[in-house]
């Protein structure tokens, strides 16, 4: 139980210095001392500093998105699925801006490579695949289905951030917001 506690503790020092000083700016030294074990602590865990980020990004990832896909996986898209996994995504980022702020980070970081996308749980397909379906049954705008995933991962991106920096309340408005872009109408 000890070992996972400074296992645990290395990683939450390791996301909390990665997203107040950045991932290249931040040594290993600096997550020892943050997590308050002795330097070569943690090598016990984790090969190199670039095998921490990824094994942070990937628990992470996996928390972040696999619970709200499963349930987007299971059901068609419509307008209560999606509104359900935006919701969801949106309340998990806004109760965990330093997980939410880290992913964003990594996904933009030369440390997001075809290694790491292959152990991400990959929904993609899947998800263009719901997109799709929207559109044949009339559900969702004609518009290329990449188009409409992108809209999607942009506006939740730019929701949450609002959301963090201005406390608002408001939710279920600015999901209308997306959706109205992309449904269908006659």
């Amino acid at each position: 139980m000890v070992e996972e506690d400074k296992k645990k503790r290395i990683l939450e020092a390791a996301l909390k210095l990665f997203t107040e000083k950045g991932i290249d700016n931040t040594s290993t030294a600096l997550i020892s001392k943050e997590a308050d074990v002795a330097a070569g602590t943690i090598y016990l865990y984790f090969e190199n500093k670039v095998d921490l980020i990824n094994k942070l990004y990937l628990s992470i990832k996996e928390e972040s998105m696999v619970a709200s896909f499963l349930y987007l996986l299971e059901h068609s898209v419509g307008y209560e699925s999606l509104e359900k996994v935006w919701l969801e995504n949106v309340e998990w980022g806004v109760n965990n801006p330093n997980k939410f702020r880290f992913i964003m980070q990594f996904d933009l970081s030369p440390y997001h490579t075809k290694d790491t996308k292959a152990k991400t749980p990959d929904f993609g397909k899947k998800w263009i695949k719901l997109i799709e379906d929207g559109i044949k049954n009339k559900i969702l705008k004609d518009l290329p289905p990449r188009y409409i995933s992108e809209f999607f991962s942009a506006h939740f991106i730019f929701t949450v951030e609002y959301i963090i920096e201005t406390k608002t309340n408001e939710r279920k408005i600015f999901f209308d917001t997306f959706f109205n872009g992309i449904k269908y109408t006659d």
